[in-house]
């Protein structure tokens, strides 16, 4: 296990309803995220903490990403559309041009895209959930991936609340969380179909009494996952070789939603968290909850935040 003597947590920006979604650009060295329920897509200057947002009038907007060899073009999902986004992240633009691509569960109302993230072949992909009022619906999202020109392809189905893609880094398995099973599950991932096989779990946060459910994931440059745990006020290191936890970090928030690492060197990581659904007691309590963290310290070095081939 890595050791550090001086981990720190800062408060970079906020507080947001329900972060989501961060994305590293390297060279803007500019941190992306959403804020999911009032659908926007926000640009941070870490350096300065000055941020701006744009507007996604689809519905929640869980991911965008930036297009790889396009200026100021990014891909990301808008109630169940997938879109291209043309902004130019210097500035807030309420009305931003919008190219729907696709648009998945159109039998399913109450659905939503999630999570997303791209694929080592520069594929996106994004799952959604069910959710009306408040209340989640078992087994009614599915996780996609999308072809070049924005078709969907359905990769799995029966999902809960799809969450936490990340692919190893030898480019052979595919890690994916689905909450409410409380599992890390791992898949062979075939790099040219992008076909996912043979499903087994690599950790679950009830057999170490962990509170809470998984959200978000990012890898670093050893193959260790880490965790985002809503409602757990942490971050979890796993190792999914040996399926052992090997640190936590405890926050100052507990709706914690998704981590990935940034800064010139890939040694911060930065974590979004919501304030969504939290009571005001609750809020009196974690006066931190929906900001965005960036952890230092931590002695890990991550992977590199990677732009969609459309």
């Amino acid at each position: 296990m890595r050791k550090s003597s001086k981990i720190s947590v800062e408060q970079v920006a906020g507080p947001f309803d329900l972060g989501e979604g961060p994305h590293w650009d390297d060279e803007k060295k500019i941190l992306y995220f959403t804020d999911l329920h009032e659908r926007k897509f926000v640009a941070l200057d870490p350096a300065t903490k000055d941020f701006t947002d744009t507007y996604l009038k689809n519905g929640a907007v869980g991911v965008a990403v930036p297009v790889a060899g396009k200026k100021n073009t990014f891909v990301g999902v808008s109630g169940t559309d997938l879109v291209e986004l043309q902004w130019d992240p210097l500035t807030r633009n309420p009305e931003p041009e919008i190219k729907v691509l696709s648009t998945v569960d159109v039998d399913r109302p109450h659905n939503r895209f999630n999570d997303g993230k791209v694929d080592p072949a520069g594929r996106f992909w994004a799952g959604t959930m069910s959710e009306k009022d408040g209340l989640i619906t078992d087994n009614q999202g599915a996780l996609y991936r999308f072809e070049k020109n924005g078709t969907p392809v359905k990769v799995l189905d029966n999902v809960t609340i799809s969450n936490g893609l990340c692919w190893s880094n030898d480019n052979q398995t595919f890690y994916y969380i689905d909450s409410p099973t409380f599992e890390v599950v791992a898949y062979d991932y075939d790099i040219d179909t992008g076909d996912i096989s043979n499903k087994r779990v690599v950790f679950n946060l009830k057999e170490y009494n962990i509170p809470g459910i998984p959200d978000g994931m990012t890898i670093d440059n050893d193959g260790h996952l880490w965790v985002a745990v809503c409602d757990g006020s942490r971050i979890l290191e796993i190792d999914p070789e040996s399926k052992k936890l090997l640190r936590t970090v405890t926050m100052p928030a507990s709706r914690i939603t998704s981590v990935v690492f940034g800064g010139p060197n890939y040694d911060i990581l930065y974590v979004t968290s919501a304030r969504h659904g939290l009571s005001t007691a609750d809020l009196e309590k974690q006066p931190a909850a929906g900001y965005v963290f960036a952890i230092h310290g931590l002695g890990a070095v991550g992977t590199k935040s990677l732009n969609a081939k459309m």
